[in-house]
C-alpha cells in the first residue's frame, strides 16, 4: 500500500504497532524513521482533528529528537515480549 494514500485506521495501527516494538524491544534508528513518518502523515490527514491531532503532533515532537545509532538493533528480552513472562 502506498504511504500517501493509507487510511487513518492503518496509520494509527502502524503507530501503535511501532510505539509498542520500541517499548518492548528498544528503539532502532529505522523504527524512530518509521514513526516520524506515520506521524507525520497522521497529521495531514482531513480525520485527524482536534485532541487526536493536538496528541500525535506532541508525539512527533517528541520523537523527532530522539537520535539513534545508524546500526542500533532490537533486543530479545524475553520476561517482556513472551506472553505469560511478564514480571508484575
Amino acid at each position: 500500500m502506498d504511504n500517501e494514500t493509507m487510511p487513518i485506521e492503518l496509520r494509527l495501527a502502524a503507530i501503535v504497532t511501532l510505539l509498542s516494538a520500541c517499548a518492548l524491544r528498544g528503539t532502532t534508528a529505522n523504527k524512530a524513521a518509521a514513526l516520524r513518518i506515520h506521524l507525520d502523515a497522521a497529521l495531514h490527514l482531513p480525520e485527524c482533528g482536534g485532541h487526536l491531532h493536538d496528541a500525535i503532533a506532541q508525539a512527533l515532537a517528541g520523537w523527532e529528537t530522539i537520535e539513534c545509532h545508524p546500526a542500533s538493533v532490537s533486543i530479545d528480552f524475553c520476561p517482556l515480549t513472551v506472553p505469560g513472562q511478564s514480571i508484575h
